[in-house]
């Protein structure tokens, strides 16, 4: 009928995005793939570099609940919106289930495992790390037990297994996040974040801190090294756009 389709206005769209920045990178449904060549050859046609045009396409995500697939039909309208999805579980866990993987991957999110307070729920996973922390501070105020600063501490007595994990996992941090950054890939972070859990989760179980037969300058030592933990799991949460709870 004469009318434009919508992407003519897209086009418009992207066009404008240039005015702001060199760089538009575009999130897309699974089914858009035929959209990508269209857009990037209307975009050289105005003048833009093909390189400034990024694209990321998502993939299909299964819903279970109750050991069982969730069935959807766009025909039918038998649908889950991310909303429905926020109001059950809540942003964090949506955010963070949804960053678990690579966009350009299928994805499988169990209602039941990312609703409960287990170590099963990666979410909760990362975030009771980062409360357990803050349990420790708590618990350390309660005893009048204070850090001494880091330039009198000597990290050099840190070689128990478990607390090499965490400082290897800490060490990790700024390269994870530059290649997360430079791959597009987000994911990167929250693997990262779920490793320095792990290792900071097994650390608590066997390396004690408050208890009275630990000799103070090692406890002085893990005290830093646990404020390290906290530190990098606030850093990727953060990144992430997750909170990082003090109680849990």
């Amino acid at each position: 009928d004469g009318e434009p389709t919508y992407f003519l206005p897209d086009i418009a769209y992207h066009h404008e995005k240039f005015s702001r920045g060199d760089l538009v990178i575009d999130i897309l449904g699974a089914d858009h793939h035929g959209y990508v060549p269209r857009m990037r050859a209307a975009l050289g046609a105005l003048g833009h570099r093909p390189d400034g045009y990024e694209t990321l396409i998502g993939q299909n995500v299964t819903l279970r609940r109750g050991g069982a697939e969730v069935r959807l039909s766009k025909r039918a309208g038998d649908m889950v919106l991310v909303a429905d999805l926020l109001d059950e579980v809540g942003p964090d866990v949506t955010r963070l289930v949804y960053l678990l993987q690579s966009i350009d991957t299928t994805q499988t999110i169990d209602i039941d495992v990312v609703s409960a307070q287990s170590t099963e729920n990666p979410v909760y996973y990362v975030q009771y790390a980062h409360a357990r922390i803050h349990s420790l501070a708590r618990q350390a105020a309660a005893r009048e037990v204070e850090r001494t600063p880091l330039s009198e501490v000597d990290l050099a007595v840190l070689v128990h297994e478990r607390e090499l994990d965490v400082l290897r996992a800490l060490a990790s941090l700024p390269d994870t996040v530059l290649a997360a950054i430079r791959a597009r890939a987000p994911h990167q972070v929250t693997g990262w974040a779920r490793e320095l859990a792990a290792a900071f989760h097994r650390f608590w179980h066997d390396c004690p801190i408050l208890r009275d037969d630990v000799d103070d300058e090692l406890r002085q030592a893990r005290l830093w090294l646990v404020e390290g933990a906290r530190v990098g799991l606030a850093i990727a949460l953060s990144i992430l756009g997750v909170s990082a709870p003090e109680r849990l």
